[in-house]
């Protein structure tokens, strides 16, 4: 090879070496790798809807029920004590506006109770077989219980800084008290159901 072919050989070999590219620091490359995983976290984390309100009492089943009775007048006090009985308590009723041949009326207890209920009214009147649907949306005993864990420790943690923040301080604590409220009510052993009876006259 004459000189000219050498001399391009040797330029393009020190170009090359020129043109590559220069590695990157270790430790700069960590760094990106973490900032990226840190990012990805934040896109793919849960957020918590802390300001959701469960509702109270929490009930299992919703049961519909029908009653024909011979009559209103004398019927009602028998099915009012039938309930009274069962230690269900009355959560709606419109014995006292409503006029014509229904009556309607919604009482909250046991899953028991509401059972023993339906052989009671069957001794009044007529009474079909209950319609029964679980509730949609059930609460779940570990979500709640994971917001009450968490704010206790936020709140163990500062409670310097949330002492300087009166307000801050006592929105911590009422959102505590319902989560527990709800907490306590996912702990009954029992099936408490939502019934509501329409009562109507053969007459």
């Amino acid at each position: 090879m004459n000189i000219l072919g050498w001399s391009l050989l040797i330029a393009c070999a020190g170009g090359c070496n020129l043109w590559a590219a220069a590695p990157k620091p270790a430790g700069r490359t960590q760094d990106q790798a973490a900032e990226k995983e840190a990012d990805m976290t934040l896109v793919t984390h849960s957020a918590v809807q802390w300001l959701k309100v469960y509702p109270l009492p929490i009930y299992k089943e919703r049961w519909n029920m029908e009653l024909t009775v011979k009559s209103l007048g004398s019927d009602l006090p028998r099915v009012r004590s039938v309930f009274a009985k069962a230690g269900a308590s009355l959560v709606d009723s419109d014995e006292v506006a409503a006029a014509g041949p229904l009556r309607k009326m919604s009482y909250r207890c046991s899953q028991k109770s509401a059972r023993q209920a339906l052989l009671d009214l069957r001794k009044i009147g007529s009474c079909r077989e209950p319609v029964i649907r679980p509730i949609v949306e059930p609460v779940a005993l570990s979500e709640v219980e994971g917001k009450i864990s968490a704010l206790e420790a936020d709140r163990a943690r500062h409670g310097v800084e949330l002492s300087r923040m009166p307000a801050v301080s006592g929105l911590v604590e009422e959102l505590l008290g319902h989560l527990r409220g709800v907490e306590s009510a996912l702990r009954k052993p029992e099936v408490e159901v939502l019934i509501h009876l329409t009562v109507g006259d053969r007459q």
